[in-house]
């Protein structure tokens, strides 16, 4: 929860010590009681910023992954994924005879989609990746909000893709899902960070611990959103064109489903970073109507697609479009449960 700006008078106690006091409000949220510690840290414009508890610079450490052990298929991809997500800077990979060239590939591979991690050592038998990452300067909620532009543009191309048999443009949208990942990757280490440090917390945008939980549920709904769409383009890609010659009922249908999922979406985030409880729950009520829609066209591909190739392609690319839908409403959700976390005309609250 945000205070405004508040000013407190410095008072003298004793013979040389001055005092300032912690606003109540503050102080109950945090519960911080008597005897407690506080940390303060210094400014470059001359303020404090005050913590509760005792906070330390983070230890710097090197992580150091066993690939002799990574014998799996993509086992040592995801271990350094999951360096990465919990905040580890230096990660250094090591065989005791030579590193494969599967492991190889597996380290290329996982440098290229994570944003600002890349090799800086390298020799036979290890090869060290380090993050350049300042996660003080990716404010989450401009993150999520890259990250939903760029899945509205997937959804958009990818159904148009397949109405007008544009396999180019089904390429393009499976490559912009490499970019929603790493945004979204991205979204989830500023989210782990900020739970293991309050300063990045602030800095990034994060109000409280229940922000973390919540931004979680969004990115992740974010990022199914991207799958789908992606899912979309790449049977747009199977179906080669085929789709082209199908009833236009079963076209215009599915591209009116494509704008209102797209529509649902946006309103939902807006919903989200404007505080806006009935406009969530109107997203969340609209849902049911993409619901509808995507039934009324499934049973119109069942009946008029002979071609059962086609009619399993659509049936595929209808579902994940209205998968979509789905996703949004729990973002509307979430905004719903944040607005409530304050008293307002809504819900007031009073102590008993």
């Amino acid at each position: 929860m945000s205070l405004m700006m508040e000013a407190r008078k410095v008072q003298k106690v004793g013979y040389s010590t001055l005092i300032v006091s912690l606003p109540k409000d503050w102080v109950e949220e945090v519960g911080l009681k008597q005897g407690d510690i506080v940390s303060f840290r210094r400014e470059s414009d001359g303020g404090i910023t005050v913590y509760p508890g005792l906070t330390r610079e983070r230890e710097s450490f090197r992580y150091i992954i066993d690939a002799d052990l990574c014998d799996s298929p993509n086992l040592l991809t995801r271990i350094i994924t999951a360096n990465y997500l919990t905040g580890h800077d230096t990660i250094q990979i090591v065989s005791k005879k030579e590193l494969s060239s599967r492991h190889l590939e597996e380290v290329r591979g996982v440098s290229r989609r994570l944003t600002g991690l890349g090799i800086v050592e390298q020799n036979l038998k290890s090869v060290t990746l380090q993050s350049f990452v300042d996660p003080t300067k990716f404010p989450i909620y401009g993150l999520m909000r890259r990250l939903q532009i760029i899945l509205s543009s997937m959804l958009e191309q990818a159904v148009k893709s397949v109405v007008e048999g544009r396999v180019a443009m089904a390429d393009e949208v499976v490559h912009m899902e490499e970019e929603a990942d790493r945004i979204y990757w991205m979204i989830i280490r500023q989210l782990l960070l900020a739970v293991l440090d309050r300063r990045v917390a602030k800095e990034v945008g994060i109000e409280g611990p229940m922000h973390v939980v919540g931004n979680r549920v969004i990115a992740k709904s974010l990022e199914r959103m991207a799958d789908s769409a992606s899912h979309v383009a790449l049977e747009s890609q199977k179906l080669k064109g085929t789709a082209k010659g199908v009833d236009p009922k079963i076209t215009k249908g599915l591209l009116d489903l494509s704008d209102k999922v797209r529509s649902l979406i946006e309103d939902s985030f807006n919903a989200l970073m404007k505080g806006d409880l009935k406009k969530s729950n109107e997203c969340i009520e609209r849902v049911g109507a993409c619901d509808a829609l995507e039934r009324s066209l499934t049973a119109d591909v069942m009946r008029s697609v002979k071609e059962v190739n086609l009619a399993v392609g659509l049936r595929a690319i209808i579902w994940d479009v209205g998968q979509m839908a789905r996703d949004a409403e729990s973002i509307a959700e979430v905004a719903i449960n944040r607005n409530l976390e304050t008293a307002s005309n809504f819900c007031q609250w009073e102590k008993t």
